[in-house]
């Protein structure tokens, strides 16, 4: 899945050299490459795990683990304006690469939400690898049953509630956690933006519940920005209170391709 499909709604001012454009396609095509890598190898994992009788796709499972290329994390982490002061949930953390990546950027506290203990285990031990385990918590915890309550109160030992919020998923994973999502979005006490990978939340479609004819979502409606990094398959979506103008007023004008990989 090529991540050339994206493409920016909002420009600078300026328009970019020939040569900055190229090296910026390069630079998402090289992201998409070792996506779909990464994709391959783990979707033959999970086809592993079921011939040998392990529920990869369990009921608290909205899609099955895959990881998120780590070449994408620092164009995601800009697009939703990640700093030390922020604290970031990671909406099925898998492995724990996400939050250890974040938090050995940007200093910043955060937290994954995993529903599966081996990987919760495994995301302790590299948060300890790494020399962030002080920053990171990792909580087991069913997505479809994330309350707003547990959200205001702060999960893990800090007790901070989210200002960020990660989620890779399938797109019939972040179109079935959607509603739910657009929930905790609209009434946390503390407002939140959102970062997903890959699909979007106002174009995600459940192809494998719905068919070839699958559509997005018409009860649930998300503003998301698609600025300059949505090339590399990273959509932001402001926190409540916040107008895809004013976000786009104040997104980062750097060229992407000298993010720090």
């Amino acid at each position: 899945q090529s991540m050339r499909r994206y493409t920016t709604d909002e420009t600078t001012s300026s328009s970019p050299s020939s040569s900055t454009q190229s090296r910026h396609f390069a630079c998402a095509d090289a992201v998409a490459r070792e996506q779909n890598e990464l994709l391959r190898r783990d979707l033959r994992l999970v086809a592993a795990f079921e011939s040998t009788g392990r529920d990869a796709l369990s009921a608290a499972s909205l899609a099955p683990y895959a990881r998120t290329a780590p070449s994408r994390l620092p164009y995601a982490f800009r697009a939703i304006r990640l700093t030390s002061a922020d604290t970031l949930y990671d909406l099925g953390s898998g492995d724990g690469s996400v939050v250890v990546e974040a938090a050995r950027r940007y200093g910043c506290r955060c937290v994954g939400l995993e529903h599966d203990a081996e990987l919760i285990a495994a995301s302790r031990a590299l948060a300890e690898k790494h020399h962030v385990a002080h920053l990171c918590d990792f909580v087991e915890c069913d997505l479809t049953t994330l309350s707003v309550e547990a959200l205001n109160a702060g999960i893990g030992a800090a007790r901070s509630s989210p200002t960020v919020a990660f989620a890779w998923l399938t797109g019939g994973g972040l179109r079935r956690f959607s509603s739910k999502l657009k929930h905790l979005w609209s009434t946390a006490a503390v407002p939140f933006r959102i970062v997903t990978c890959v699909d979007a939340l106002d174009t995600c479609c459940d192809y494998l519940r719905d068919g070839v004819f699958a559509e997005p979502c018409a009860e649930t409606t998300w503003d998301v920005h698609r600025g300059r990094f949505a090339e590399f398959g990273v959509f932001a979506t402001p926190p409540r209170g916040t107008s895809l103008e004013t976000w786009a007023r104040d997104e980062d004008t750097t060229d992407g391709e000298d993010v720090d990989l």
